[in-house]
């Protein structure tokens, strides 16, 4: 193999000496083959094709180009940033490679760059479907979901095959409860042929009565994602299918899977969770040494609210949520890391070393991240009396929230503790929630989790309120006082949304979690 491409160089150099128009004609024809293979996922391939020609031709942007999303699909993004900078140096007008640019910067942590780049292709090609799709995306990752559904909307419109964009639609419209057309944009895909485990996933997320038992044999056929190794596939597979079989009533197979599948991950997460378990008991010590009443300053007037809506992974926080935003004056903010992102701009403006979390923010910079924290309230939700945040990890930060912020208010969210359990163990988390693959860790979890709600709600007694999913799913009426009395909202007099009824989920399921794993 290292012969072959020794003679292919050769004969390019060759070739270059004889007739240089037909050099670059070939160059031009290599760089098609190339990003044919990459559509095509032969990733290997076609790296080689355009780091030959990168030897042959170094300046040579088509290659940088395509060599950069090669890394970018093989997960790469290091890799991809060198590659698309050094063509966006060289050609700094082309659009399609800003887009990509700016991809890799949102998938590097860096939003805002990715926003600032992606706003000079749009201003090259203001009409290009990848473009408003990788807008949604950046949208998405921001958690402004109302405007990623407006983005990948229109890119469809434009592109009616693009696999991003109906993708990307069919999670924001998950994200946001709108289910039905969550389902038709991950139906679509797989009417076009879409075998992509990530496709089949999101349909098995939602609710039975979007369930179809064929959808078990497409699992089946399933295939990974670009650079996504066995192993993640393999689990990936397994918290597909699990849930899956769950809607189709087979609870032992559901079962099997599931404890399969959440091993697996466990293994590699062990050292992390004993990590977390310290640093949770810690806060905890913490929170009930704290005296009672925490003296709250009053907001200033005309302020937006910001009401925390916390409460465990899977406890009910975006239905609660969902059903507040049918009040006049409630902007939806999901799981928004808005907090993180100022106390991370306050250690930089202060010329610290960087952190997120608002613990470790030294008191004497209280004043200048809740400047930052306002300003990106303002420019997330400027006509909104109340803004909410579901983001579970706030719980961390809640007490040092409301002395800080005083137009902080709180709904904890308490669930049945079995029903809870097993949606967590269900599901696989993108990132942290180390605790979540064993059974054990999970209920000592939500142990945990209550027991701050219990103390924060006793040192918070004028700015939170607790409730339970069951009661909530009950008469919603029990949310809707409780934010009339924190937030000055009332119930609307229309019809409320519709949140389903996941109460009981465990039920089939109570033998088998009560065996020793």
């Amino acid at each position: 193999m290292a012969k072959k491409r020794k003679s292919q160089h050769q004969s390019m150099q060759t070739a270059s000496m004889q007739n240089p128009a037909q050099t670059f004609m070939e160059a031009r024809r290599k760089l098609e083959e190339a990003e044919q293979l990459r559509q095509a996922r032969k990733l290997d391939k076609a790296q080689r094709i355009c780091e030959a020609l990168l030897k042959e031709h170094d300046d040579y942007t088509g290659a940088m180009h395509t060599l950069g999303l090669i890394y970018a699909d093989k997960h790469n993004y290091n890799q991809a940033l060198i590659y698309l900078t050094r063509a966006s140096m060289l050609n700094p007008d082309d659009y399609a490679t800003l887009t990509a640019l700016s991809g890799v910067y949102l998938r590097l942590q860096a939003p805002i760059l990715a926003a600032r780049t992606l706003e000079q292709a749009r201003a090259l090609k203001p009409d290009d479907a990848n473009i408003l799709a990788t807008l949604g995306e950046i949208y998405r990752e921001d958690r402004e979901y109302e405007a990623a559904a407006q983005a990948y909307r229109q890119a469809i419109a434009l592109d009616n095959t693009l696999f991003a964009a109906d993708m990307g639609l069919g999670l924001v419209c998950d994200d946001m409860g709108e289910l039905e057309e969550a389902a038709a944009c991950f139906i679509k895909l797989l009417k076009r042929g879409a075998r992509s485990i990530k496709v089949i996933h999101g349909l098995t997320q939602l609710p039975a009565s979007f369930f179809n038992s064929g959808l078990l044999n497409l699992i089946d056929k399933a295939k990974p994602d670009p650079g996504e190794d066995k192993a993640s596939f393999e689990s990936a597979l397994l918290f597909t299918r699990a849930p899956a079989l769950d809607k189709a009533g087979r609870h032992e197979e559901a079962w099997h899977d599931l404890l399969k599948a959440n091993a697996a991950e466990h293994e590699k997460l062990g050292r992390k969770r004993q990590e977390g378990r310290a640093f949770e008991n810690m806060l905890l010590d913490g929170v009930r040494k704290t005296p009672i009443p925490t003296k709250i300053e009053p907001a200033p007037d005309g302020e937006t609210q910001s009401l925390f809506i916390l409460g465990p992974s899977r406890s009910g926080k975006t239905t609660v949520e969902r059903l507040l935003a049918a009040c006049d004056g409630v902007k939806r903010g999901y799981e928004n890391p808005i907090v993180e992102h100022s106390v991370g701009q306050t250690f930089r403006q202060a010329g610290l070393p960087t952190r997120v979390n608002l613990i470790e923010l030294p008191p004497v910079l209280d004043d200048a991240w809740r400047k930052l924290y306002l300003a990106d309230i303002t420019r997330r939700a400027p006509d909104a009396r109340v803004f909410t945040n579901t983001l579970p990890g706030h719980i961390h930060s809640a007490l040092r929230l409301a002395v800080t912020q005083p137009s902080a208010r709180f709904i904890f969210v308490k669930r049945n503790p079995d029903d809870l359990a097993l949606r967590i163990f269900m599901k696989k988390y993108r990132s942290t929630h180390s605790y979540a693959y064993d059974l054990k860790e999970i209920r000592d979890y939500i142990t945990w989790y209550h027991a701050m709600i219990d103390a924060l709600a006793e040192r918070l007694p004028e700015t939170s309120r607790v409730i339970t999913y069951e009661a909530m799913i009950e008469d919603p009426s029990h949310l809707f006082e409780a934010a009339s009395a924190l937030c000055g909202i009332s119930q609307p007099a229309g019809p409320l949304p519709q949140i389903g009824d996941d109460r009981g989920c465990a039920q089939p399921y109570k033998s088998l979690m009560a065996r020793p794993v």
